[in-house]
């Protein structure tokens, strides 16, 4: 059932937003294949740490109750999106 608060354009902005989601970890875990081999250690580390973040978003859009309160706290400023990365910063 579609709730009257969405309309069609956010909803394929979220669609999208999934699928760029689901390529960018594809795209990390083709370069972790690319430089390493399946036996190397930091494969294995990369490829568990994709894996977790893949499970822990989809547990995260799943918990719709959950989520609401989330996106409330981010919108409320209590919680801090930014992430470094070493020399990459990302701000949100």
């Amino acid at each position: 059932m579609n709730s009257p608060n969405f309309t069609s354009e956010m909803k394929k902005k979220a669609e999208e937003n999934l699928e760029n989601i689901k390529k960018s970890i594809k795209g990390l875990y083709e370069i972790l294949n690319i430089n390493f081999s399946d036996e190397d250690i930091y494969f294995k580390l990369g490829q568990d740490n994709l894996l977790g973040l893949y499970e822990n978003f989809l547990d995260l859009i799943l918990n719709e109750y959950g989520l609401r309160k989330l996106v409330k706290k981010i919108k409320d400023s209590e919680i801090d999106l930014d992430i470094a990365l070493d020399s990459l910063f990302i701000e949100k």
